[in-house]
């Protein structure tokens, strides 16, 4: 016959180990919920994704509110991105917590959970005028040996949570760390393709999938850089608007950037920007090179040899003709992203710019002008095909000294070898 302190104390001990059994019972429950909410989500809507997770954990543990802060990768800090608490708790400002700030902070810096029994008697505590109350463990939510967030679990009773509490807190924050992860990967990726999009403003799609990576095409600031620019733009565009329809002049003009920007990709060139009746290229970006100003004249034969057969397609199609002109220039430019963060355009600033705008307004239909010093930045061994014609001293509008420009003189072939064009 079994002693009835031992029948006791096992009976206790099978108590004890069902309890148990049913805990781990509930929280793999829970878990697989969590993960089975990922299932179909859309990303492109993280936040209730975040939202129905919360619920989820609210609504098995009964916990006044559970919260999840993300770093910001630019300005790392903390920010509630998704929260689940009682409809009656008062709205408050926006959180923002810096590493080692605050309970959050501190579980941020240390990577560690954070348990504070009574969060009214916690120095740490940063209640940022809240004045809450009550229990408050935070957890980090590691992310490839990395602290990426935290999950904040409160309840408004002094001392609610034990070590079986907190140790499965931290099998909640492993799997919300899957959705965290997710997140910034979506988020990411749609960095990528806002930076893809971009560049393939400016550049061919093969170059521009080549820059994603470069800081300096993506970032905002600017560095100097020795460059080719070349203006083209329709001659005479004013009267011709005045002459035609506005449906027959958007459509040449279509026609007209549908021919040059082409030419512009295929010698390396960036499309800096439309004009109205012209476009603006520059040579030499995201690097230099000493061919440059070959690229950027033999851009200019090519754009002029493509308006002879667009002149003959648009007068058999019964519009109008157009003739261009085009100004070269090269030198040093301030190049970078002007704007804002989340709006920037590509640009570069700088003499030479105005200066190709300048010849590019003297030249009649059908010439090329470049500056002397494009003509003397080619290489002796350019294999380049082609004379320039001295226009002697003359002065520009914007240019405050004498310039002595030259008139290309090109036949009606490419005065570049194909292999020789980025």
């Amino acid at each position: 016959m079994i002693n009835p302190d031992i029948e006791t104390v096992l009976k206790e001990r099978i108590v004890s180990l069902e309890e148990g059994y049913e805990q781990k019972i509930a929280e793999l429950s829970l878990l697989k919920e969590l993960g089975d909410a990922l299932k179909g989500a859309s990303l492109a809507h993280w936040n209730q994704l975040f939202i129905g997770q919360l619920d989820i954990i609210k609504q098995a543990t009964g916990i006044f509110s559970v919260s999840v802060m993300l770093i910001d990768e630019d300005t790392q800090q903390l920010y509630v991105v998704s929260a689940s608490m009682r409809g009656d708790s008062p709205k408050r400002p926006p959180i923002l917590l810096k590493k080692g700030e605050g309970v959050a902070g501190k579980v941020l810096e240390t990577g560690r959970t954070l348990y504070i029994p009574d969060v009214t008697k916690d120095p740490n505590f940063s209640n940022r005028g809240t004045n809450q109350k009550g229990s408050l463990a935070c957890v980090p939510i590691i992310s490839e040996g990395s602290c990426i967030g935290v999950i904040n679990f409160r309840d408004n009773v002094a001392s609610s949570f034990g070590p079986n509490d907190l140790r499965f807190f931290e099998l909640i924050a492993d799997q919300l760390s899957i959705t965290a992860s997710l997140v910034r990967t979506y988020q990411d990726l749609l960095d990528l393709e806002k930076k893809r999009m971009n560049l393939g403003r400016y550049f061919s799609p093969g170059l521009a999938e080549r820059l994603v990576a470069d800081e300096r095409m993506t970032g905002l600031g600017g560095q100097r850089k020795m460059v080719s620019i070349v203006f083209a733009d329709i001659s005479g565009f004013t009267s011709l608007v005045e002459k035609h329809t506005v449906e027959d002049v958007v459509e040449v003009l279509n026609r007209f950037f549908a021919t040059v920007v082409p030419i512009i990709f295929k010698h390396g060139g960036m499309l800096d920007k439309f004009l109205g009746d012209g476009v603006m290229a520059v040579f030499g970006i995201p690097d230099p090179d000493d061919r440059d100003p070959v690229r950027a004249i033999a851009c200019a034969v090519d754009i002029q040899l493509g308006m002879k057969a667009l002149k003959k397609k648009l007068q058999s199609d019964g519009l109008f003709p157009i003739d261009v002109g085009v100004g070269i220039a090269s030198g040093v430019v301030l190049a970078g992203n002007i704007g804002t963060k989340n709006q920037m355009n590509y640009t570069v600033i700088g003499e030479p710019v105005n200066l190709a705008q300048r010849l590019e307004s003297v030249s009649m239909p059908g010439e090329i002008i470049i500056s002397s010093i494009t003509k003397e930045m080619i290489p002796e061994e350019s294999g380049i095909a082609m004379s320039f014609e001295p226009m002697g001293t003359i002065r520009v509008k914007g240019i405050e000294r004498d310039v002595n420009p030259m008139k290309v003189l090109y036949h009606d072939r490419t005065p570049l070898l194909e292999e020789d064009s980025r």
